[in-house]
Order: C-alpha cells, then structure tokens, then sequence
C-alpha cells in the first residue's frame, strides 16, 4: 500500500517507517497554466553518396512546426566517438549512473523481436546479425543486444565496446521456441471451411477474427511496451541513438494509428483505441530519449501472392494472393513511418541485411540538433508535424517528421501505477533519474529478517516548481523477487511536499536520501529499485542483489 508522506524535515532524511509531519498550516495549492518546453530535432544532413556534410551555420537550417517556422534558439553540429559509457556505482553500491565527459557518444540498440516474427526469419536474423557483429569486432563500437518476446524485453547483452563478445553471446544464445504472438499474415480459410454452408463459415469467421484481435492488441501491448523501456533504459545518453528494430512485422497499421494520433476517426476496428494512450506514451518516451528507429525487415526478399500449388480453389488462390499482397504492403508502410516519425530510415525487400545494421550506425556518427521553445501558450494535445530545410541545394535531410504532446493526465494515480509497474519488471535499468541504492544493516523482524536500504538522489535530480510554492512530488518505490520471479515483498512511498527555502537549499546541495527496509525470510533475492518524479514523468530504476542469511 502507497503511503503519501506530507512535508519534509529540514534534514531530508526519509525513513519508511517514521514519515516526516508537517507542521505548517494548510496552504493553497495555485494553478500552474503555463510551462516552457524545448524541443530537439536531432538532423542528419548528406550528400546523395552518403557522406555527412559538415561545417554547416544555424543560418543554413529552416525549422517548422506544423508549417510554421520556429526560431532555431539551439544549435550544435554533433560528431560522436564510440567510446564506451561506463556505469559507476562504487563496492557496496548499485547505481544507474552512466558517466558522461565532454566527448559526445553513439550508441546501437538491437533488438530481435520474437512476438512479431516467424521463426525461420528469426534464425535468419540472427545469422545476419552474428555476421555484421563479426564484421564489426575491434571496431569498439558501443552495441547493446536486446530480444522482445511475449515476457517482454530480455537483456541478451548490455552495450559494450567490443561487439566480438556480443557475437559469442549471441553464439550461444538460442532464444527459445516460443510461437510468435500474431502472424502479420492472414492464414488460408481451411477448405473444409469453405465447403461448409454461409452461416457456419461466417460463425467461424467472426470467431476467428475476434481471437486474432486479441492476439494483435496482446503483441502489439507488449511490443509497445518494450520500446519505451528500451527509451527510458537509454535516455541518459546525450544525443541520438539508433535502434535497429529486427522485426517480421507489427500487428496493426501505422496508418490507423496516425489517424487516431490525429484525431480522426479510425479506418478499422474501434479496438485499436484501447491502445491509443500506449502509443502516445511510446512516441513521446521515444522523442524524449532522441531514439531513431531503424525497423528491419528480416523476411528478406519478399515475393508477393502465394504459390499456384497451394490446394485451395482459384476463386480462394486470388483472395489469398490479394490479403497476402496487402499485408505485406500494409507492413512496409508501418516500417516506413515508424521509421520517418522518429528520423530513422527502414529496411525491407532485402536479403542484405547486414547493410542496414552498418547505415544505423554510422547515421549517428555526425549530425546537427536543432531546438526551438515550444510556446507556453500552444499547448494542444496531439501529433505536431516537424520539417527540416537546408540551404545546400543538393544536401539529403532526415530528422523525425514531429513529435508528440501529451494530453493532460485524466487519471494520474493510474498513469504512475503503470509506470511503477512496468519499470519494477523490466530488466533494463531506467537512467532519466539518477539513483544510488545501498544495503545498510539487516536485523530481525519475527521470523523475517528486516534489510534496511538507502535511495540517494544526487542534487537537481529532481524536478522542483518554484512558481507552485517549491512543489516536489516524488514516489520511492521497492520489490524483492525470488529467483523463481515471484514478488516476496515490497515498499512504496510518496514524497509530495512544498519545500521551505531551506530546505530548497539543502537539497539542491546536498541531494534527496531516503530510508526504507524489506522484511524478508532468508534466502537469495534480486530488488528493484524504482524513483519516479511526478512532476516530470521521468524515471530512474536499478537492480540490487540480495542475500538474507539464516542466521
């Protein structure tokens, strides 16, 4: 159960057990109408053989939003080193810090996706990829290799500076035999179907077309979510990042999602608005981690319509052809504007897939990020449609084609359940907040054991509103799973409080820690740890292991 913890004390030392009171008398909380937002548009400028262009002025860029041109107020040309970011946590510590210096980095996210893809081409995947991480040994290249499957993301290696080790991983990695979630093609009507009479055909029909919907909303719910892990577990990392995308498809169209995103009526079925508020919240983690998607389609060359042996009539020949065809479009289409809403670029009708895992890469070696302030007084909810332009007559741009507002939050205690959710069981690491967790001592507690922790949030970690009285809003969220998965224990707090000027002071120098403790019998245990600040919706998360012994 959350417990809502009033105002701090002045010392800032949160204990799970003893929450702060406040002494103050009650104060109105004001309304805060208007807010400055920056927007960043990382933008890849190339001559048509490919080489970045570079040397060019803010002058030389023209930047609209929704076809207005907006003042260029940052500007920098990026070129990145592939250096390694290094995590630090000091003996005894867990932390999610990526440290930074002044050298600009790159980073490669793939991912293999195992809900969308039928497992041939999965086995064809990862042939391409252990021969393009082969290809890629010694170059020191930063490359995190990731699976998306119906448990959700699965950390096959982390990002490191030699891809050799990764292609040995990925040697010895076999990835299961799980079925994927939802074929992206439409199966053959049984023929013994067919000969059946109207009614029961269309029984059958209707039958069948309500459990794929519900296979598409289940693998497209969890596709979804493992990309905005995957750009809340990388939204430390300073500048563009690429994420290739190793798919067989997605089980609904980008174009019915655009419309919905729009504001226009769905073209299909009025389920896919269920999954409307998922694909809002992936777009906008998406664009606030400055991830480019480069979806590959790992079917290769894909021939349209289907053999002439297959042993259907040719009245139901022509139909499969034709759904077969269509699919396959409606495939490529949602690839492509993936890719273009978030400045990647998508690879599909090629068995040469290796060449796109090496363009992702080196897309992220030199560009430009632009940025302009979204008005105060503009902000309407929605799908903003962004364009680049250049002076360079003859110079290739590619930044993402906009970016998302969010609504205003209608249910809030529900939207920050779902985040504390998803982040306490992923396996990846969320970086926008920097934590620190630490163990500190352990004593009995009944036939448990009680194992007391520390949060440490460095000074400016969190989002303080010193126009709402210094409002700060805070959860501090724990839960310990045994190795079998299931969660043993946990602990939740929420810091909500309006900070005197003092206190203001001390936190902006000396940081946020807050105490809590687990009880739990002996035994081994992996915690997550999990820091949400409200106000901004940004999350930090680490993992902790833990022993608590018998005696």
């Amino acid at each position: 159960m959350r417990i809502l913890m009033p105002v701090i004390a002045m010392a800032f030392l949160l204990h799970a057990g003893a929450p702060a009171q406040d002494t103050r008398p009650p104060e109105p909380t004001p309304t805060i109408t208007s807010r400055t937002e920056l927007v960043l548009v990382p933008t890849l400028v190339r001559e048509k053989s490919g080489a970045a262009i570079a040397g060019l002025a803010k002058t030389d860029f023209t930047l609209l939003e929704n076809g207005a041109e907006r003042t260029i107020a940052f500007f920098e040309e990026i070129k990145t080193t592939p250096a390694r970011q290094q995590r630090r946590a000091p003996a005894g510590e867990f932390s999610n810090y990526l440290v930074n210096d002044a050298a600009p980095r790159r980073l490669t996210v793939i991912v293999m996706d195992s809900i969308n893809t039928q497992f041939s081409d999965r086995s064809y995947a990862r042939e391409q990829i252990l021969k393009f991480l082969g290809e890629m040994a010694g170059s020191h290249e930063p490359i995190a290799l990731l699976q998306l499957q119906r448990g959700g993301v699965r950390i096959i290696h982390d990002f490191t500076t030699d891809p050799a080790v990764l292609a040995q991983v990925l040697r010895r990695f076999r990835g299961g035999a799980e079925v994927p979630v939802a074929d992206t093609q439409e199966s053959l009507p049984d023929p013994t179907v067919l000969a059946e009479s109207q009614a029961f055909a269309g029984m059958l029909d209707s039958m069948e077309q309500n459990y794929l919907a519900a296979q598409r909303m289940l693998a497209a719910t969890v596709t979804l979510d493992g990309l905005q892990q995957i750009a809340r577990a990388y939204a430390a990392i300073p500048g563009r990042k690429s994420l290739i995308w190793a798919s067989g498809g997605f089980p609904f169209s980008i174009d019915d999602m655009s419309n919905l995103l729009a504001g226009n009526a769905p073209l299909r079925p009025s389920y896919l608005t269920d999954i409307l508020p998922l694909y809002e919240k992936t777009w906008q983690a998406l664009n606030d981690a400055n991830i480019a998607l480069y979806p590959v389609d790992v079917r290769g060359l894909v021939v349209g319509g289907l053999s002439a042996a297959t042993h259907v009539t040719a009245s139901g020949l022509q139909t499969a052809n034709r759904r077969a065809a269509w699919a396959h479009q409606d495939t490529l289409t949602t690839f492509e504007q993936f890719a273009d809403m978030t400045g990647g670029k998508a690879y599909f009708n090629t068995n040469d897939l290796v060449h796109a895992f090496h363009d992702s890469v080196e897309d992220s070696s030199s560009y430009y990020i632009l940025g302009f302030y979204l008005p105060s007084n503009d902000r309407k909810p929605g799908w903003r449609k962004l364009q680049v332009k250049v002076k360079p007559a003859h110079a290739q741009v590619r930044a993402r084609s906009g970016f998302y507002v969010m609504p205003e939050d209608k249910d809030k205690t529900k939207s920050r359940e779902n985040d504390i959710a998803l982040a306490l069981s992923s396996p990846l690491d969320f970086t926008a907040v920097p934590v620190v967790a630490r163990w500190t001592e352990t004593t009995r507690s009944g036939d448990k054991k009680r194992t007391a922790f520390e949060l440490i949030l460095p000074a400016n970690a969190a989002l303080v509103v010193e126009s709402d009285q210094n409002h700060m809003s805070i959860d501090f969220d724990a839960a310990a799973r045994a190795p079998n998965g299931k969660v043993v224990a946990s602990n939740g707090r929420t810091l909500d409080a309006h900070l005197k000027p003092e206190s203001l002071q001390q936190i902006r120098s000396d940081g946020i820690t807050y105490k809590g403790a687990l009880d739990l019998p002996p035994g081994q245990y992996t915690v997550r740890f999990v820091v949400r600040d409200n106000l901004s919706g940004r999350m930090g998360s680490v993992a902790a292991p833990l022993t608590v012994p018998d005696q």
